[in-house]
C-alpha cells in the first residue's frame, strides 16, 4: 500500500478478529539476522531505524540463536521446498517447449525438478520444528526486529552474479516468515543512496494486526522525526 492507513483498513476487512487484542509488547532481537545487512550504509541506516523503533516499541532484546537448524540449512529447507512446489506447478508446462527462461530462472526450475521425495520429507519436518521452536521464542506476546533485506534493492546493471549474492543473502531473512507461515510487515523507515531500506517485526501465528497496529505506530513516529 502506498500508505498505512490505507493497509491498516484493508487489513481490518480482510483479517477480521484479532487474537493479539491486548497487544504485542516483546520486542526480540537475534545478532545473525542483524549481521545479514551489507555494507556501510546500510549498517549505518539499519541501526538508525532500529533506534526509531525501540523510541517507540521498547529496546529489542537480544536473544541467542536457538534453534535446532543453523541459517544456512534453514536457508536451504525454504530453498529446497520452494522449488519442488514450483516444478510441481509448473513443471509439466516448462518441459512441454521453449519457454525462454531468463537467467537464473531455468537453473532454479531445474535445481526443484532434481529434488526427491525423501529430500522434500526431511526437510518437511525441519520446516515443523523451526515453526514449533519459533512459535516458543515469541510466544503470545513477542516478536522479533530485523531488516527486511540486506540493503537497498540491487541496481539493474548488477552482474548476474552479484544478483545472486544478493538474492542468497536475502533469502537467509525472508525464509523465516515463508517456513513459519508467520505473519511479517516490513516498514520503508529508511533509505540507502535514495533507495528504500525495511524494517520488519515478524509475530506470532494471527498476530498481522497486532503488527499492523505497531506498523503504523513507528511510520507516525518517523514522519515525526
Amino acid at each position: 500500500a502506498d500508505d498505512i492507513e490505507t493497509y491498516e483498513a484493508v487489513g481490518k476487512l480482510l483479517l477480521g478478529r484479532d487474537p493479539h487484542q491486548h497487544g504485542l509488547n516483546r520486542p526480540l532481537s537475534i545478532g545473525w539476522l542483524d549481521a545479514l545487512v551489507s555494507g556501510t550504509a546500510e549498517a549505518t541506516e539499519y541501526t538508525r531505524m532500529k533506534a526509531l523503533a525501540a523510541s517507540v516499541i521498547g529496546e529489542p532484546a537480544q536473544v541467542e540463536y536457538s534453534f535446532a537448524s543453523f541459517p544456512d540449512e534453514l536457508y536451504w529447507c525454504f530453498r529446497r521446498l520452494q522449488a519442488f512446489e514450483a516444478w510441481q506447478e509448473h513443471g509439466d508446462w516448462i518441459s512441454s517447449g521453449e519457454r525462454g527462461l531468463g537467467p537464473g530462472v531455468d537453473e532454479r526450475f531445474a535445481f526443484g525438478r532434481a529434488v526427491d521425495a525423501r529430500t522434500v520429507a526431511t526437510e518437511e519436518a525441519r520446516r515443523l520444528a523451526f515453526r514449533a521452536e519459533l512459535a516458543a521464542l515469541l510466544g503470545s506476546h513477542g516478536f522479533l526486529v530485523l531488516p527486511t533485506v540486506p540493503g537497498a534493492a540491487p541496481l539493474v546493471k548488477s552482474a548476474p552474479e552479484q544478483l545472486q549474492t544478493y538474492r542468497e543473502r536475502a533469502l537467509h531473512l525472508l525464509c523465516l516468515s515463508g517456513l513459519s507461515g508467520f505473519p511479517q510487515i516490513t516498514l520503508p523507515l529508511g533509505s540507502v543512496d535514495g533507495a528504500p531500506f525495511g524494517l520488519s517485526l515478524l509475530g506470532p501465528s494471527g498476530s498481522d494486526v497486532a503488527l499492523i497496529r505497531l506498523g503504523r505506530k513507528l511510520l507516525d513516529a518517523a514522519r515525526r522525526a
